[in-house]
Parts: C-alpha cells; structure tokens; sequence
C-alpha cells in the first residue's frame, strides 16, 4: 500500500469509531446515570431501552442506566423480573416471567438451592407473561438459583433469603 491508502483507511476508522460513539452517546445520558436512585416502584412494566437491553420500568431505565430511549415490552428472547432481593423470611418472592409482546412460548422455571435440589418447579406452555408469587417461609436460608428456560435460551439469576 501507498502512504495515501494509509491515510484513506485510517481516516476511514476513525468516521467508524466516531459514528460508533455518537450512536452510543445519543442513547445514554451519562449524567443522568445515577446507580443509587431508589424508583420505589415495585410495578414489572419492561422497557426496551435504545442499547436492546430490557429494563424493569421507566424509571429504572431513564434514573438508573441514563437510557434516554426506549419503548414498551422486553427487547428479545426471555426476561426474568425478581423482587424483593434480598428475600426476607416472611416475604414473598415475586418473579415475572416474560417474553417480548406478540410472542408466546413455553417456559420451565426452576428454584435450584445451592446443593443441586430443586426447591419449587413450575411448567408453563404457551404463554407471553407469567407473574408467580411464591412463599419463601418453608425454604432454609442460604443463597438460591433461579432458571428460567424454553429450551433454546436460559436465564439465570441467584437470589438470597435472609
């Protein structure tokens, strides 16, 4: 190569990596970033933030993240929601199991405890959203797995009880 292909394919790069950052900057408002903001909103209403990240509401994605656009529903694929976590021992876990809207599926949902036992089972078959309260009075305290499944695509997610 001749020294001006050089400069072409640098110069060529670098547009890249700067339409790269722009596209990224206009998605996230770093200023707005705020990991200790408390939304206080206990509400599972999933937002597809501009990064395809699936968000727990409004608040969480725009307060929390920075996200400054988004719309209504899960991005792809499964999302799990769990609240409260940490569980204490009297509460109730509450999961929410979803897929993007005008997607229905079948989902295996598993409490798996550190030794391998599954604690509570659930099957579910065409559905689009699933909302499962359960009752973690019985379990013992320790640290637990929660696996959501359909076969193709798994999600995980490790829970507490105190």
């Amino acid at each position: 190569m001749k020294p001006s292909k050089y400069i072409l394919l640098s110069i060529v790069c670098f547009g890249n990596v700067i339409g790269l950052k722009a596209q990224w900057t206009a998605c996230i408002d770093s200023s707005r970033i705020n990991a200790m903001f408390q939304c206080n909103d206990p509400v599972y209403n999933p937002v597809c933030g501009c990064n395809q990240i699936t968000y727990r509401n409004e608040c969480t994605a725009f307060n929390v993240y920075g996200v400054r656009t988004y719309t209504s529903g899960v991005c792809s694929g499964l999302d799990m929601d769990v609240f409260p976590v940490p569980v204490g021992p009297f509460s109730d876990l509450h999961i929410n199991l979803s897929y993007p809207d005008l997607v229905t599926g079948s989902m295996d949902f598993k409490v798996i405890d550190l030794y391998g036992k599954v604690i509570e089972q659930r099957l579910f078959s065409s559905v689009n959203r699933v909302n499962l309260q359960l009752s973690v009075a019985t379990w013992p305290t320790g640290v637990f797995v929660l696996l959501l499944s359909n076969g193709r695509q798994s999600v995980v997610q490790k829970i507490s009880k105190y």
